[in-house]
């Protein structure tokens, strides 16, 4: 199968929810992710290009962690897991993800090379 990512994508494991028209799935795990998307392990109902919001819960010993909550669309259905494109997100959360590829890539110089190809145009200008 040939590689079709365009973005560095990360191991990260965590505890995410999903929510579709009339579905809610809490405490799923993450395996992977980058700023275009996520990884989430199960079987989980969904279908390709359904909308969904997603709950991402970083890992941290604080009752204020920051928890990530992005619009999402169902990109790919396999057994064992789903993947999901963000389509939407506010600034902060977008910061959170940038930091989160380059503190965990293997090669944080090309991670960082890919965040200067718009991913999200309208959101990056907003951030400049």
């Amino acid at each position: 199968m040939v590689e079709q990512r365009r973005r560095t994508r990360v191991e990260f494991r965590t505890k995410a929810d999903v929510q579709a028209v009339g579905l809610r799935m809490l405490d799923l795990e993450t395996r992977d992710l980058s700023h275009k998307g996520v990884f989430i392990l199960g079987d989980l109902p969904l279908k390709e290009g359904q909308g969904c919001m997603v709950t991402i819960y970083l890992p941290s010993d604080a009752e204020d962690a920051p928890v990530l909550s992005l619009e999402g669309r169902v990109a790919r259905v396999v057994k064992g897991g789903v993947a999901i494109d963000f389509i939407s997100m506010d600034p902060d959360t977008y910061m959170h993800l940038r930091h989160l590829v380059l503190l965990n890539a293997d090669n944080p110089d090309l991670a960082a090379e890919e965040f200067c190809k718009p991913a999200f145009p309208d959101l990056e200008k907003e951030i400049k």
